[in-house]
């Protein structure tokens, strides 16, 4: 992990940036609701973290953190801990579920399981403050996700739904809905907004396993791409959202 300071600066070019998305879709995190973030401790999540959290005067946001621990390496609960340790001392509300290792045998049960709790979480938040309700569940993917999701589907064969993958939001149940914001950066930005404002990143182990056809992608195929033509994750997700 690295290490933290205090988070003083509230605003800059990247706040600016979402601050200007959310203002041409004023449907993706409605006013005067709470808003819960599913935070891994990685690079995205932590950047979402520290976007959303500075904007929420603006919007009247409640913000809650769900952390999912899937125990797929020795350090999980520790990165757990060290993770609601620092939100606590931000006082930023910290919630988490420890997966059963059946649940979780691979990544599409993973998945499976991180919705299923989500949805759950808000909800219950939702009963717990109705002036407040949790409509909208926060992921940090980002342009480079899409762009790698576009990669595996072109791949295993797809048709055009299959390109117009990681929707910027979309309904999981009833009244509520998944939103990426973070759609409009890339991977290497998420990380220059962690180093500028001294955010902690908490590395999985697990995302170094290229036998996971999603981290093959991001480690071996995509940067081929990004060395051939600067910047084609961006321009892959570009496509994909004019698809």
């Amino acid at each position: 992990m690295s290490q933290s300071k205090s988070i003083d600066s509230s605003w800059s070019k990247w706040h600016m940036r979402l601050h200007k998305r959310l203002k041409q879709n004023k449907s993706l995190l409605p006013n005067n609701s709470t808003l819960l973030l599913a935070v891994s401790g990685g690079q995205d999540s932590m950047a979402l973290l520290k976007l959303i959290f500075d904007l929420k005067r603006l919007y009247k946001w409640q913000i809650e953190i769900w952390h999912g621990d899937h125990q797929w390496h020795a350090k999980s609960s520790e990165i757990k801990e060290e993770l609601k340790l620092w939100c606590l001392s931000k006082q930023i509300s910290f919630n988490s579920n420890k997966a059963d290792k059946q649940e979780v045998a691979n990544e599409e049960k993973a998945r499976d399981w991180r919705y299923k709790t989500l949805i759950m979480k808000a909800k219950q938040l939702s009963l717990n403050n109705i002036h407040f309700p949790c409509t909208r569940i926060l992921t940090g993917h980002t342009a480079t996700d899409r762009a790698e999701s576009v990669i595996m589907n072109l791949s295993r064969g797809t048709d055009l739904a299959g390109l117009t993958t990681l929707k910027e939001q979309r309904i999981i149940e009833n009244d509520i809905y998944l939103a990426r914001p973070l759609l409009i950066f890339n991977r290497n930005e998420t990380l220059k907004i962690c180093k500028e404002f001294n955010l902690p990143i908490w590395l999985d182990p697990s995302n170094e396993n290229i036998n996971l056809t999603r981290n093959k992608i991001r480690k071996e195929i995509l940067p081929i791409l990004n060395s051939i033509h600067r910047g084609a994750d961006s321009r892959i997700a570009s496509l994909a959202n004019r698809l």
